[in-house]
């Protein structure tokens, strides 16, 4: 049924041509929350539920968090399955204190290396920490655990590896969105606000 679900989505996209991936995402990420955070007070729901809920978003949202020239859905897709700690808040578009920087399918280790260096000597970073392809898979694969067809559906090249950050000035988040979604190599930027004890980034 995932896999009928995927097509769905797929075709869902394919067939719109306005649509915003990155708010497709955007949208899916927050929602993707909402859902694992019910699943963990009732057995009954389903993975299917949460695609059906992508399906509406592809047909009624247009949010733009993408870097420029982003054209992959299966990153939007992969990242649309992350789940956001539930202490921090939905997308933000200002004053988020948590950033995630997914790369592209396609993003090289040069470009990689580059984004690594210019947070390292960015003085608005407070903290980051850089999440392999690898290591996301296997965190997917915990956090639903509970849908071992879901999991089987999706592969460790489906899962892009991301950098999170902790800002040290939450009102910064603009200007710093705006510089790292212009870097080759970078398809998705979302920030959020959340207390300190939440992990760095915003995602579980």
């Amino acid at each position: 049924m995932e896999a009928d679900m995927r097509e769905q989505f797929d075709r869902a996209v394919g067939d719109d041509p306005g649509i915003d991936l990155g708010g497709l995402a955007h949208a899916a990420i927050a929602e993707g929350g909402r859902i694992r955070r019910r699943r963990r007070h009732t057995a009954v729901a389903g993975v299917a539920a949460g695609v059906v809920i992508v399906l509406g978003v592809v047909a009624g949202l247009n949010l733009a968090l993408r870097g420029p020239g982003s054209q992959d859905p299966g990153v939007a897709f992969a990242a649309a399955m992350t789940v956001a700690a539930p202490s921090c808040s939905q997308p933000l578009e200002r004053d988020a204190t948590d950033v995630g920087i997914f790369l592209g399918a396609g993003a090289t280790d040069g470009q990689r290396e580059a984004l690594d260096s210019s947070l390292a000597d960015d003085g608005r970073v407070a903290l980051k920490s850089f999440e392999t392809r690898e290591e996301a898979f296997e965190r997917f694969k915990a956090l639903w655990a509970d849908d071992p067809d879901f999991v089987a559906s999706v592969g460790a090249d489906q899962l892009p590896p991301s950098f999170r950050v902790r800002l040290a000035d939450p009102k910064q988040y603009a200007a710093f969105r705006a510089q790292y979604a212009a870097m080759d190599g970078v398809d998705q930027i979302v920030g959020r606000a959340c207390p300190a004890s939440a992990p760095i980034g915003g995602i579980l």
